[in-house]
């Protein structure tokens, strides 16, 4: 074969290739919009002109300085302000597009209009910002939403960005199988509202992080929420697994919450510390897994848990101090079959009673002691003489058992507990694991 035949054959093959590659649209403060713009020599001024002219694939790249309602006059009918062409959303995502700060979320600012929602995406397998890529989104009016997932979108991808501000809810996330890492979403409300949803790595302040009644499969993942206004981590929906997470100094509220239709939820290696409410609060559901979790200093319970009707459920390895009332609560239903069963915890140091319980209860090999229960130091604290409480094989402060300072006694009515095996010395507890 001569060279020339083998040229144009190698043309052949790569032409279709470099036909397809994706592009890179620059959009500049700069910037003029217009339907070619986007090359490094002629950039968009707007986010929305240059998702207008990208294919599927293809990459924004978003020069510092600020977009959206440039001059806080409460509409996007200026010159150089966002136009998606659909009523309530400042920006659109409607194709598969990269789309990343050049500067970082420092640098890079969309300011929302009013009620709006301020980056709605609409289109499957998108990436809005990258570690250090991402943007600062700036609420508007009440009613404004940072961001929203709009149902049915799948495989979305949001990190490093910066959510402030938004009255209607920091985010709102339909669709499923997307990816939220490494963004701070402040003053606010989080809600995930679909199934295998993955958001790890950001931080609350001022916020909560929720999951709706429809939610299903979440993995929330070594999170940090601070100074929430209400409760921390607030869980509706099925299935989901919640570890590694670090909520502190909520306001108002407990650290984590389980409610309405929340069922089937693992809660494992969560720290909630100095919170006003209870440390982790479950008021509905079966089939729950709680293993490993400190609550600490809080306002009120460590562990507060009331099931309308009975229900069985096993907590492991977890440990309860200083909280300003009992360490574990369960002033809920229960039955000789359906029950809470404490193994290998700890609650030591609360204001409040070691345990308090008011039916059924089986805890073993686990500590209580320190506990000041009223100023009676009160390990375990019977509330009612309705069912038994089997509490064998603790240690109680002291090797006798439950009695006197050093240590904590029985409370209430204690003709229906057995605390005989009383261990010598405390029980050996895994250390819980820090997020």
């Amino acid at each position: 074969m001569t060279k020339a035949g083998f040229a144009s054959i190698l043309f052949a093959l790569i032409a279709p290739a470099t036909a397809g590659w994706a592009a890179t649209l620059q959009v500049s403060n700069v910037g003029t919009d217009s339907p070619s713009c986007g090359s490094s020599s002629s950039p968009c001024r707007t986010i929305s002109q240059a998702i207008a002219n990208a294919n599927a694939g293809d990459t924004i790249l978003v020069g510092p300085g600020l977009y959206g309602d440039i001059n806080a006059d409460g509409d996007l009918s200026d010159p150089g302000e966002e136009n998606s062409g659909v009523g309530g959303k400042t920006i659109v995502v409607s194709k598969p597009l990269l789309i990343l700060s050049r500067d970082g979320a420092g640098a890079t600012v969309i300011r929302n209009v009013g009620g709006a929602d301020a980056i709605s995406i609409a289109a499957n397998g998108v990436t809005l910002g990258k570690k250090t890529r991402g943007f600062t989104v700036r609420g508007g009016s009440p009613g404004s939403v940072g961001v929203r997932l709009e149902p049915g979108v799948s495989s979305v991808t949001i990190m490093g960005n910066v959510f402030d501000n938004h009255a209607g809810g920091l985010g709102w996330l339909a669709g499923s199988g997307h990816n939220i890492r490494n963004n701070w979403w402040l003053n606010g409300t989080l809600t995930i509202d679909g199934s295998t949803v993955f958001v790890r790595d950001n931080l609350f302040v001022a916020a909560t992080l929720a999951t709706s009644a429809a939610s299903s499969s979440v993995t929330i993942d070594r999170n940090q929420v601070h100074r929430s206004t209400g409760v921390g981590i607030d869980l509706q929906g099925s299935g989901h697994n919640v570890r590694r997470n670090l909520v502190i100094a909520g306001l108002s509220g407990a650290g984590f919450r389980c409610q309405g239709t929340c069922s089937g939820v693992t809660f494992q290696d969560n720290v909630s510390r100095r919170n006003n409410g209870h440390g982790l609060e479950i008021l509905a559901g079966t089939g729950h897994t709680i293993t490993g979790n400190l609550a600490t200093g809080n306002g009120s319970s460590g562990f507060y848990i009331n099931f309308a009707t009975p229900t069985a459920l096993t907590l492991l390895r977890n440990t309860a101090t200083n909280n300003g009332a009992a360490g574990f609560t369960f002033p809920g239903a229960s039955d000789s079959s359906n029950y809470p069963t404490l193994t290998n915890c700890v609650s030591v140091g609360n204001q409040g009673d070691g345990i308090q319980v008011s039916g059924y209860l089986v805890v073993n090999k686990s500590n209580l002691y320190g506990n000041m229960g009223g100023g009676f130091n009160c390990g375990i604290y019977k509330l009612s003489g309705f069912g038994s409480i089997s509490a064998t094989q603790n240690f109680w402060g002291s090797p006798s058992g439950p009695g006197p300072d050093p240590a904590d006694q029985l409370c209430g009515v204690t003709s229906v507990i057995d605390a005989s095996f009383p261990l010598a010395s405390e029980a050996k507890v895994p250390l819980v694991r820090q997020p």
